[in-house]
């Protein structure tokens, strides 16, 4: 059986960068009559159409925040099923990537794991496809992570968080004297999801590592009473501990 005091789960609050105007939606059914299936909107039409499945998602991620999960799912169900009715050319497939990625967000945080990483891995591979920025990227493999952790896959997921790290190292080390504050909250909650699954997996030395280097990230980039940085220092001395235990699993 597991030692006592075990690092918390996969840290599920990735922050949220937001792609949507602050517009409100307009009227939905008022633009029903432009959105014909099959039917590519013409250039004006268009950049409507566009901007309309953006304020919807953005009214979703703001009713899902307020925990009006059913408004929510309305919003982007109806932003799904515009872009699946005009799909042009391809033209879309971003505004799919963000859809899918935010219908993920739905489906975790009211617990249908299996839904949530359905959609999530759509949004992966069309955000891959289109050369989506790192962080962006990161933040679909932690959130991929997160759910597999919940479905206790920590294979999978410790793959899905390295891979979050490697993205957004990259992209902190290619100018570390302009790194935003989100960018370092990334780069320290990937290295906890690292080691939270080094950690269920028994892997109690690189699990310490990785909760080291998270907490010095953390208290680098956001401050040494930041609830990362609290949580990485605490769960590094947790998982010392375990090393220092006689009979552990090796790593």
């Amino acid at each position: 059986s597991r030692e006592a005091a075990r690092p918390q789960r996969a840290w599920r609050n990735v922050p949220l960068r937001s792609r949507a105007p602050s517009a409100r939606a307009p009227a939905h059914r008022a633009r029903d009559n432009t959105l014909r299936a099959g039917m590519p909107p013409a250039v004006g039409v268009q950049q409507d159409f566009q901007s309309l499945v953006l304020a919807c998602n953005k009214d979703g991620m703001d009713a899902l925040r307020q925990g009006q999960s059913n408004a929510a799912f309305e919003q982007f169900k109806y932003a799904e099923a515009i872009l699946i009715s005009n799909q042009a050319e391809g033209d879309n497939a971003n505004l799919l990537a963000v859809t899918c990625n935010n219908l993920g967000c739905y489906y975790k945080k009211v617990g249908k794991f299996h839904g949530a990483l359905s959609y999530l891995r759509r949004a992966l591979k069309m955000e891959v496809e289109l050369n989506t920025d790192e962080v962006t990227l990161a933040g679909t493999h932690l959130n991929i992570c997160a759910i597999l952790s919940k479905l206790e896959k920590h294979e999978k997921a410790v793959q899905h968080a390295l891979s979050a790290l490697d993205l957004i190292k990259a992209r902190v080390s290619a100018q570390p004297e302009k790194v935003p504050v989100d960018d370092y909250s990334v780069l320290a909650i990937a290295y906890h999801n690292v080691a939270v699954e080094r950690d269920f997996l028994r892997q109690y030395d690189q699990a310490a590592v990785a909760f080291k280097e998270g907490y010095q990230v953390a208290r680098q980039g956001l401050g040494e009473d930041h609830p990362l940085s609290v949580a990485l220092g605490k769960n590094c001395d947790a998982v010392l501990e375990k090393t220092r235990k006689p009979g552990r699993a090796p790593p």
